[in-house]
Parts: structure tokens; C-alpha cells; sequence
């Protein structure tokens, strides 16, 4: 029940509105009973007797399509306002639920994100709540409504004529039945249809973010095979969901002819004998076919519920995933120095494998230090660990002699910049993603920043500067443009910590000597790390850590370690003696 329970926290908050769209629909199902009452006066109080003049008859007539006129002019704008509202309150719950739902997923941790595709957390947010927001439009109050006509209808078959009624009423187990028996199956197909639809919507955004990958080493007929059978398997589950409605709907349907076959066949027995009218038979019938329809309509709305509700767990089982762990929220929020230190840190991804092994290490503002080693050292881990994006398992980091997790994470980590490789820009202009679209912060103050750091020059020659727009992920910059607009981000925000990932491996040679001229002048200031891959980018640094297996086997100057002739003298030799 966790995702009925779910729904219903969000339709509490609203139940006013709800209320209001019951009373609504309830009218509408009073007012729907009363024509085929009408219609019995009208046959036999005027149609089938002949004993009272035509003129009285006719004026009978008239006041009774009158009145029904009127009662369908009523029961249209009931309709009306209740289906607005019902929209409504549709529209409002989702949308707050959406917010929701994001709110919770930027709580996550890093982790998170790096074993769950984007494409089923989009799923997610856009296309599951959109499915729940038909719960609240038509299925909620909409039952109301056809529990409300089910029992008015049965209450007038029954007053009716019981006699008629005793011919019909052991169909109503049968429908039961086939209503229990829909509930299962149709919940079932459904949990597939959206576990398909997940998978698809993740294949499409891993795939279609990587189409050059695809282009460049000619996968493309591979991978549409690959998606035409992850399509094939949403399109059988939507197929199975299918024969599951196909089924239900015509043996309602036959259910009700075979209820109205036995109405007329007794009917006509009991009018022969004078206990039934024509006019009690056509209400009967108009009675029984009014039964039908919510039952009909039952089976779109247990449709449109369980689509509903096999998002809402979906949903569900995000909302309760855990929050990230964000140290002291009541903690300091600013870092004063930048002294970062490492005392005997153990780490690994999956609580099996060691990546990091008793790492003692401290970085310092006033020097350029640089991290290398083999793909797979350690190096990049080592860095995730300094802004709390993974947290070791032994062992503590610790800023300016403080735990990294007294700290208020969520507000030291823009004082914390991390370059990586591949920088990600928004969509927006150069101004916006320097300034992170806080308006607060004027141009005059980014300018002076790209100043600092010798980059205005280089920004000036975009189109239209600072104004130059950046499309999705600012692929239309150079890996080096983007990599000096998150410097100068980092600077403008007075970062005391900086960390880049492998900054300048994609750059060009005037590109990389112009970062590591920024680099140096920070780290005068500033604590600064790099990790390098190119041992050419790290021969100026104060100190080079080298990294292998998750140990620290080495520490010193360029120089100093060449003379050591040890591990990173082997990196040098591969590098640039025998590469």
C-alpha cells in the first residue's frame, strides 16, 4: 500500500478542492437518475393511455421533456465545473509532486548517479508523475462518483420492481469476479509496461549523448538491434496489458446483454400478467444499462489507476531512496585557509576492493602540488574524497584541522572547485555559467575576475563575449574555453580549494601553458591540486604525489624523483623515453 499511501499524502494536502469535486460529481450522478423515472411517467402515465384527452396527454408530454431538458442543461454544466476542477487539482498535485521528486534527487549522493542511468531517473520525474497526475483528474473522484451511481442504481432496480431485480442480481457476482480478476492481471502487465518503458528511456539518453562514440566506430547497426529489442520488449508488455483490457471490456459487455435478454424475456411475462408496466420495463432496462457503464468505465479508470500506481512505486522507491550525508548542517559554512589533509584514508566503491590503502597526505595553500600514477592508482578517488562526494570508510579528511563532515558540505563545496577533464556547462550565456546565474553578482565583477586570471582576452573572441550563448553541455567551446570559464567560476566564488581532474589532457599546447600559468599564480593563495596523466603538465609543481595501487609511494620535486630512479622515474622512461 506504500503507493496508494503515497498518492493519498499528496491528495490530504488538497482536500478541499477533492471534497468539492466529490460533492460535484455526486450532484451529477443524483441528476442521472432521474431521466429514466421521467421516461416510466412519460409511457405510463401519458404515452400508453388513451382513456385522458390528446391535449392533456400532450401537455403532460411537454412538461416532461421540459423538465428533462432541464435536468441535462444542469447535468452539463455540473460536468463542466467538475471536470475543470478535476483537472485542476490534477495539474496542481503533480506539479508540486514533480517538484518533490526533484527536490529529492538533487539530495542524492554521487553515488547514486553513477549506478542509476539519467534516462530512467527522467522517467522518473517527468513521464511517472505526468501518469500519476490522471489519479488525481478523473480516477479519485471519479469513483466517487460511480460508487455513488451504483448504489443509486441499484436502490431504483431494486424499487423498481423487485420481481425484475430477483431475474438479474446473481450477475452481480459475476461481475465482481471479473472486476478481481482484471485488478490482478491489469496491475501485473502494467509493473512491466513501465519497467520496459524505464529501460527504454535510459538506452535512448545513455545513446543518444554518445552519438559520436556510435558514428565514429560505425556501431550503428548494432545498436539499433540492440534498441529494437528493448522496444520489442516494451512493445509485448503493452501488448499483454492489451489482452488483459481486450478481455475484461466485451465480458462486461456480454454481461450485459445477457442481463437485459433476461430483463425482457421475464418483462414481457410480467406485463402480460399485469404486475409490470412498459413503462417500469424501459426504466429497468435504462436502469441496467446505467449500471453497466460505470462498470465500463471502471475498467479505463482500474486502467488508468494501475498505470498510475505502478509509477507512484516507481516514484515511491525513489522518494525513500537515502539522502546524501551532508555533514553538520549546523556546522561552519566557510573554509578559512584550505589545509587539506588525508590521515590513514581507506576507500572502496564497493566495500570488496581497496582503491585507496592507509593514505597519509597534506596539501597546503602557498603551493602547486600534482597527483600522477597509473590509470586505476587512485588518483581521481583521491580527489572525489576532498569535496564529500564519497566519504572513506576508514580513516578522516580533514580542512584547516577540521573533519570534512563537521563542515555544512552543501556550503563549502563551491569553496571546493573541481576542474574535471570535461567541463559541463548550462545553457545560457559565458556571463551565466561564470556567475551560476545568480544575477546578484554583477559583470563588471565577472570581467574583473577573467582579468585576474589572464582570460578576458580569450573570452572577448567569442561571439558576442560574454553574451555568447552555450548550447546543451557547451559543446560549441573548446575543451580549453570551458575549462577557463569553471577557473574563473571557481575564482569569482572565492574557492580556497582547487582541484583538477586531468584539466589540460584535451587542451592545446598554448591552452595548457596559459591553465598552468593561472594554476601557479592561484596556488600562491590557494591550495591547488592537479592530477596528471601528462607528466609534462606537473614538472613545475611545488610537490608531485605518485600514486600506485591506492598507495602513496612517492613524494618530491620533478627532479627529485627522477634522481630517485624510482616509480616515477619508470612513469617518465614509458612516457617519454620509450613512448
Amino acid at each position: 500500500m506504500k503507493s496508494e499511501l503515497f498518492l493519498l499524502k499528496y491528495a490530504k494536502k488538497h482536500w478541499y478542492l477533492l471534497i468539492s469535486g466529490v460533492i460535484l460529481s455526486v450532484s451529477l450522478a443524483f441528476i442521472e437518475v432521474i431521466p429514466p423515472r421521467l421516461m416510466k411517467r412519460a409511457i405510463d402515465s401519458f404515452l400508453s393511455v388513451t382513456s385522458i384527452p390528446e391535449s392533456e396527454r400532450l401537455l403532460g408530454l411537454a412538461k416532461i421533456v421540459a423538465l428533462a431538458l432541464g435536468i441535462h442543461s444542469l447535468s452539463f454544466l455540473l460536468g463542466y465545473f467538475g471536470n475543470f476542477l478535476n483537472g485542476y487539482i490534477g495539474a496542481k498535485i503533480v506539479n508540486e509532486m514533480r517538484v518533490d521528486v526533484f527536490k529529492k534527487v538533487l539530495s542524492f549522493p554521487f553515488k547514486f548517479f553513477t549506478q542509476n542511468p539519467s534516462g530512467a531517473i527522467t522517467t522518473r520525474i517527468v513521464s511517472d508523475t505526468s501518469n500519476v497526475q490522471e489519479f488525481f483528474s478523473s480516477v479519485i473522484v471519479g469513483l466517487a462518483k460511480d460508487v455513488f451511481l451504483l448504489a443509486a442504481v441499484i436502490y431504483s432496480l431494486v424499487s423498481l420492481s423487485r420481481d425484475l431485480f430477483n431475474h438479474v442480481y446473481y450477475l452481480l457476482p459475476l461481475i465482481a469476479l471479473t472486476i478481481l480478476l482484471f485488478r490482478y492481471f491489469d496491475r501485473k502487465a502494467y509493473r512491466k509496461v513501465r519497467a520496459n518503458l524505464a529501460k527504454l528511456n535510459a538506452y535512448l539518453a545513455e545513446h543518444i549523448s554518445g552519438i559520436s562514440v556510435i558514428k565514429v566506430l560505425n556501431l550503428e547497426e548494432h545498436k539499433k538491434a540492440e534498441f529494437s529489442n528493448l522496444s520489442d520488449e516494451y512493445y509485448k508488455s503493452l501488448m499483454e496489458q492489451l489482452y488483459v483490457f481486450g478481455v475484461f471490456r466485451p465480458l462486461i459487455d456480454f454481461l450485459f446483454y445477457l442481463g437485459v435478454s433476461l430483463v425482457v424475456w421475464y418483462g414481457a411475462r410480467h406485463i402480460s400478467k399485469g404486475t409490470v408496466s412498459l413503462g417500469t420495463l424501459f426504466a429497468f432496462i435504462s436502469y441496467l444499462d446505467m449500471f453497466f457503464n460505470p462498470i465500463r468505465d471502471l475498467s479505463e479508470k482500474y486502467d488508468v489507476m494501475q498505470n498510475s500506481i505502478a509509477s507512484a512505486e516507481k516514484i515511491v522507491a525513489l522518494m525513500t531512496e537515502e539522502g546524501e550525508k551532508v555533514g553538520n548542517v549546523s556546522g561552519p559554512k566557510k573554509v578559512e585557509r584550505g589545509t587539506v589533509r588525508f590521515e590513514d584514508v581507506w576507500f572502496s566503491y564497493d566495500g570488496k576492493e581497496w582503491v585507496l590503502k592507509g593514505v597519509n597526505l597534506e596539501f597546503s595553500p602557498g603551493k602547486l602540488y600534482a597527483i600522477v600514477g597509473e590509470t586505476g592508482a587512485g588518483k581521481s578517488t583521491l580527489m572525489s574524497l576532498v569535496n564529500g562526494l564519497y566519504s572513506p570508510q576508514r580513516g578522516r579528511i580533514t580542512i584547516d584541522g577540521r573533519n570534512l563532515l563537521d563542515y555544512d558540505l552543501r556550503s563549502i563545496r563551491k569553496q571546493i572547485a573541481v576542474v574535471p577533464q570535461d567541463v559541463l556547462l548550462f545553457s545560457g550565456t559565458v556571463l551565466d555559467n561564470v556567475r551560476l546565474f545568480d544575477e546578484r553578482i554583477s559583470e563588471e565583477a565577472v570581467v574583473e575576475v577573467l582579468s585576474k586570471i589572464q582570460a578576458l582576452e580569450l573570452i572577448e573572441r567569442l561571439p558576442g563575449g560574454l553574451r555568447c550563448e552555450i548550447v546543451e553541455r557547451g559543446s560549441t567551446l573548446s575543451a580549453g574555453e570551458r575549462q577557463i570559464i569553471a577557473l574563473a567560476r571557481a575564482v569569482l566564488f572565492d574557492a580556497r580549494i582547487f582541484v583538477l581532474d586531468e584539466a589540460t589532457s584535451n587542451v592545446d599546447t598554448l591552452t595548457e601553458m596559459r591553465i598552468q600559468r593561472i594554476l601557479k599564480e592561484l596556488s600562491k593563495e590557494r591550495t591547488v591540486l592537479m592530477i596528471a596523466h601528462r607528466l609534462s603538465t606537473v614538472k613545475e609543481a611545488d610537490e608531485i604525489v605518485v600514486v600506485h595501487d591506492g598507495v602513496v609511494v612517492e613524494k618530491g620535486k620533478h627532479r627529485e624523483l627522477l634522481e630517485k630512479r624510482g616509480f616515477y622515474y619508470r612513469l617518465h622512461r614509458a612516457q617519454y623515453e620509450i613512448g
